[in-house]
């Protein structure tokens, strides 16, 4: 605004110097020839208009020159004008490419893998630094699977955590999903109906590991019929969208991932939803740290409708432990890592 304004400012001193200038020559010949005529007493009238014959001639020339003048200032005027009118706009163009960027374009794109050694280095670095400076935690998606692991090895623990995944109890649901997992190397050569009975099993395996996060904070798990299109985590700062079915992600298990900073469309929709379903959905249940097993147990049980021993929650806990194992590891590594280069 400020510079709009010196801009303006010097356009109407270059129009303000050009009228002064029409002003001044116009007076100064004015009193000079009034000067000059009065030094003399003899003229006659003849001599009078054979003088001002010659200062109309005179006249013309001064003007010629002046207009030649006037028409040079003015055109530098108008160059100054287009020029700085130009500028203008593409400020403005650069602000507002600047603004849509924000609003819509990713501040990261990260590759499509099958997990082997690594879990994706680069975008598991950056949710983690994200995650130990946030209060809020949310995760959308079919299946929460190493969303436990993660808040368990995080140094710093968020005060909120929402989870949306898809119900063990939820068979349409579950039974899409398994014919998106058919295309993955792990279950290559498993019938959809295996498919299907392990994420099943999955699913209640996340929400036992969910239940050991109680500790941090209260988790807050919400189940919807998930279409496994894409899957989100959502963070303070920025929110992680992975694009299951890009074309990059044909056949892996860590689908391509995009960062959308918190001032993005991306974010204030994806979070504005999320805050929503939770208000709404009454498919929901809330663990806290005073609750015990028992609450576990009828829990799952209110959940799959079926009977849940103490046996079947111990051998979910272990096969998380043994799930997890390998992921738990990798973030010790990270976090090695990233201590050592914060040192």
């Amino acid at each position: 605004m400020t510079r709009d304004r010196s801009k303006s400012k010097a356009r109407g001193l270059s129009r303000t110097f050009v009228w002064y200038s029409f002003g001044t020559a116009c007076s100064v010949a004015l009193t000079l020839g009034v000067l000059f005529a009065a030094q003399d007493d003899q003229l006659d009238t003849r001599e009078i208009l054979s003088a001002i014959g010659l200062n109309l001639i005179a006249s013309v020339v001064f003007a010629l020159m002046f207009v030649a003048l006037a028409n040079w200032v003015q055109e530098r005027s108008v160059h100054d004008t287009i020029r700085d009118g130009f500028s203008e706009l593409a400020d403005r163009v650069a602000e507002n490419m600047t603004a849509t960027n924000r609003l819509f374009i990713p501040l990261k794109k990260y590759e499509a893998l099958n997990p082997s050694d690594t879990y994706g280095d680069e975008y598991n670095r950056d949710v983690t630094h994200d995650l130990e400076e946030t209060n809020f935690f949310a995760f959308y998606g079919p299946s929460a699977r190493y969303v436990a692991a993660r808040l368990l090895a995080a140094r710093h623990h968020p005060q909120q955590v929402r989870i949306a995944m898809i119900g063990p109890g939820n068979v349409r649901a579950i039974r899409r999903r398994a014919y998106d997992r058919r295309s993955w190397a792990k279950p290559e050569g498993l019938s959809v109906d295996k498919i299907q009975e392990d994420l099943r099993n999955e699913l209640i395996v996340n929400l036992v590991a969910l239940f050991e996060c109680r500790q941090i904070c209260p988790i807050e798990i919400l189940f919807n019929d998930d279409t496994a299109v894409y899957r989100y985590v959502m963070l303070d700062k920025a929110v992680y969208v992975s694009w299951y079915h890009s074309p990059h992600s044909a056949q892996m298990e860590m689908p391509e991932s995009y960062r959308f900073g918190r001032e993005s469309f991306v974010y204030s929709t994806f979070r504005m939803d999320l805050m929503r379903r939770f208000e709404i959905s009454s498919d929901k249940v809330l663990f806290e740290a005073n609750q015990d097993d028992r609450f576990l147990l009828d829990t799952l049980r209110r959940i799959t409708g079926e009977a849940v021993t103490e046996t079947e929650l111990g051998r979910w806990r272990a096969e998380h432990l043994s799930d997890s194992a390998s992921f738990s590891a990798y973030m010790d590594k990270l976090y090695a890592n990233i201590t050592q280069k914060d040192a």
